[in-house]
Parts: C-alpha cells; sequence; structure tokens
C-alpha cells in the first residue's frame, strides 16, 4: 500500500472517486449538450432555408400569374414548324372547298396552292 493511499483512508478514496464520477458525468453532459446545439442549429437553418425558398417560389408564381410571362402559349407556338404546317394544310383544305363549290376556278385554285408552297418555302428558308 502506498503512502497515498495510507493516508487518504478509505473515505478519503470514496470522495476522490466520487469527485471524479462528478467530473466525467459532467464533461459527457457538456459533450452531449453541445452536439444537442449544434443539431438544433443546423435543422434551425434547414427549416429558414427552406422557408425563404417556399417564399421566395411563391411569390415568383404569384407574379408570374399577376404579370404574365410575356407571351402566350399561341405567340410562343406561331412560329414553329408544326404549326406552320398545319396552317399551310388549312389554306389548302380552304381552298380546296372553295374549288368544288365552285367559288374558284382550276386555275385560281392552282394559283391558292402555289401561294401557299412559296408562304411555306419562305417560312423554311428563314433563321430561326
Amino acid at each position: 500500500m502506498s503512502a497515498t493511499d495510507r493516508a487518504l483512508g478509505t473515505p478519503g478514496r470514496l470522495l476522490l472517486g466520487g469527485v471524479a464520477l462528478f467530473v466525467g458525468l459532467t464533461v459527457a453532459a457538456a459533450l452531449l449538450a453541445l452536439l444537442q446545439n449544434l443539431v438544433a442549429v443546423l435543422l434551425g437553418l434547414l427549416v429558414t432555408g427552406l422557408l425563404v425558398a417556399g417564399v421566395g417560389y411563391a411569390l415568383y408564381w404569384a407574379a408570374s400569374t399577376i404579370l404574365g410571362s410575356g407571351e402566350s402559349e399561341d405567340e410562343a407556338t406561331e412560329f414553329s414548324p408544326a404549326t406552320t404546317t398545319a396552317g399551310s394544310q388549312d389554306e389548302v383544305d380552304r381552298a380546296a372547298e372553295r374549288y368544288t363549290n365552285g367559288e374558284l376556278t382550276e386555275s385560281e385554285f392552282e394559283r391558292e396552292l402555289e401561294a401557299v408552297m412559296a408562304d411555306d418555302d419562305e417560312l423554311e428558308s428563314e433563321p430561326n
């Protein structure tokens, strides 16, 4: 037995062990509290970021709904090749209907068809 052990005796050793246990538990509790605070801060930042993004998107949506996008869907598709082809087909159908109803002669019908085809060629040759 060492001199320190003999000097402290049993009550002293118990007291020293209790103090060491108390200090150890206090340090562990402080580390857990620090970890808990870190998690709380990160979750707070995440929630705040999501709220800001949600409010920003809601404002964007409201503004684009109220103000419009600047061009309607009809204007956006007006010059697409599919629409021009469909528009040309409508013109051909109208001319054919007028021809069958007797409103156009054969030469007038042919001129109408040539005009539609010329319009299609001009649209295809224009750069986008």
